[in-house]
Parts: structure tokens; sequence; C-alpha cells
């Protein structure tokens, strides 16, 4: 399966501003189609006019449709306890990782009961 890096950043920036396809498609003056392909990874090119027509309308730079990086929404953002754990975590062998987040889980379990 290919990374669709691309498509998935600009249908999130899009729904980000609450944008529709259509809106979308409309103010960067391509079609609806060819925007959904763009967005689902299935158009086989996309021109960097394209592009550029996409991320005018956004308000966004056409670097960010590339960058694999996720911004967080700031409510998931870890907090102090979340972020030692998850370091902790990262300095296990795998297998005792599992382990301990299903341990984990299973606390959680028995206290929502």
């Amino acid at each position: 399966m290919e990374d669709n890096t691309l498509g998935r950043n600009i249908s999130r920036e899009r729904r980000q501003q609450n944008m529709t396809q259509e809106q979308l498609a409309e103010f960067s003056d391509l079609t609806v189609n060819y925007l959904s392909k763009i967005e689902r990874g299935i158009a086989k090119k996309v021109s960097a006019e394209s592009l550029y027509r996409i991320a005018q309308a956004l308000n966004v730079s056409m670097e960010s449709f590339f960058s694999k990086e996720e911004s967080i929404p700031q409510e998931l953002e870890k907090g102090p306890y979340q972020k030692q754990l998850a370091n902790y975590l990262s300095t296990l062998e795998a297998d005792k990782t599992e382990a301990i987040c299903k341990h984990i889980l299973e606390v959680l379990k028995l206290s929502s009961k």
C-alpha cells in the first residue's frame, strides 16, 4: 500500500477549516472528482500547479502537504505522568511493553466497573 501523506494532509487541513470538498474544489478551480482522488491517494499525477491552487485556497504552504508529522490537538497532548510512562515504556523491549500495557488496560477495566 502506498503512502498517502499528501492526500491525508490536504484532507485534514480542509476539514480543520470546516471546508467541504466542493468548496475547496471551487476555490482552487479543480473538479470535486479530481480533489477526491488526490485526498484518497488514487490520482495518477498531481501537478505542482494543482498543489499550488489547493495551498492558496487553504492558505497554507505546499510543503505542509508533505509533512508526515501530524499536529496533535491540544486536548490530546500528554500530561506529565503520561509522558513519563511513555518514556519509560519506550526503553523496554517490545514484549515487556506489551505485557505492561495489557496489565494497565486490565486495571482500567476493573476500575471502570
